[in-house]
């Protein structure tokens, strides 16, 4: 009996240790800044708890709930669905998954300022619908759903405040997203790698005359497929 009573009272304990687990304690071991993440706050525990200043490299995502599977937590892994809580900037919600070997996230829905995430790109959001991004150790691993992106600026005439859309594929060990306007003929493409390195274009394929003057401010390169605008950088 007293075997028994000490084996069910340590299974107990260890229950209560597990529900009760702080946040940042899970966040800790998670290792966001492999993800290229940090965090200025988190409060509460692993079955409700709140991330305050959520950064994505130097962009600022908001704050959010977040709820963490603790099936996933007791083999080391992190499953952590989140919730975005800021109405500026509208909702966005997903899994952040790290831990092991695999990391990234699944079905991210919600709209992401992109002002400090692509290399100076004149690009002010992106926006997500059902987007997993799955990377197994420097290898993608799953990359699927859509996305969208806004420009942030308007070139003279041309009707790109209308946006770009396309979707997110492997390739190879990178993420590759390509957006096309609706015309077609305005291309945004871009590679992730699993290190956060971030490297692609803007292609303007048919400029009205004159316009590449005014787009050669933004850093536009005239080529053979049009006008180009490169940009690179690493979260």
């Amino acid at each position: 009996m007293n075997w028994r009573w000490a084996v069910w009272t340590t299974g107990i304990a260890l229950i209560a240790m597990l529900l009760l687990l702080p946040l940042r304690i899970a966040l800790s071991a998670a290792d966001l800044g492999s993800l290229g993440m940090s965090a200025r706050q988190a409060g509460g525990t692993i079955w409700g708890g709140r991330i305050g200043e959520l950064m994505l490299g130097r962009q600022l995502l908001g704050t959010f709930d977040v709820r963490l599977d603790p099936a996933a937590l007791l083999l080391g892994r992190i499953a952590m669905r989140f919730e975005r809580l800021d109405q500026v900037q509208g909702p966005l919600t997903g899994t952040l998954r790290t831990g092991g070997s695999i990391s990234g996230v699944e079905r991210l829905t919600g709209a992401i300022p992109a002002g400090n995430l692509l290399g100076g790109a004149p690009i002010d959001a992106l926006t997500f619908t059902d987007t997993t991004i799955l990377f197994d150790g420097k290898r993608c691993a799953e990359a699927s759903g859509r996305i969208a992106a806004n420009l942030a600026v308007r070139f003279g005439p041309l009707a790109l405040d209308r946006g770009f859309a396309g979707t997110v594929t492997c390739d190879g060990d990178r993420v590759r997203a390509r957006l096309a306007s609706e015309a077609g003929t305005e291309q945004v493409e871009f590679f992730v790698s699993s290190s956060g390195q971030v490297r692609g274009w803007i292609t303007i394929r048919s400029p009205l005359r004159g316009l590449d003057t005014l787009l050669a401010t933004y850093g536009f390169r005239t080529g053979p497929g049009g006008l180009t605008l490169p940009f690179e950088t690493r979260l």
